[in-house]
């Protein structure tokens, strides 16, 4: 099955993890925006890489994830390196 439209393959911000983790959980940005504590509107701006999140949304994100997306990203372009 191909990638819902829009699904970032290669996430790059925090914006782009919460993408992948809202569509692979069929979530609304409204619904992620209640998850979060956040509006709708700040999570369209994150997903669109417009703003960052600021260190308390940062960790109620990688609470949310279950994981650090700046560790993943770090990984995959160590990963890369290496090759």
């Amino acid at each position: 099955m191909p990638p819902k439209r829009g699904y970032p393959l290669v996430p790059s911000h925090y914006g782009d993890f919460l993408k992948q983790a809202r569509l692979d959980k069929c979530l609304t940005r409204f619904e992620m925006g209640l998850e979060l504590e956040v509006y709708e509107s700040t999570i369209d701006k994150w997903e669109r890489g417009v703003a960052e999140p600021n260190i308390k949304n940062k960790q109620n994100i990688i609470q949310f994830l279950g994981y650090d997306p700046i560790q993943i990203k770090q990984f995959r372009n160590h990963e890369y390196i290496k090759k």
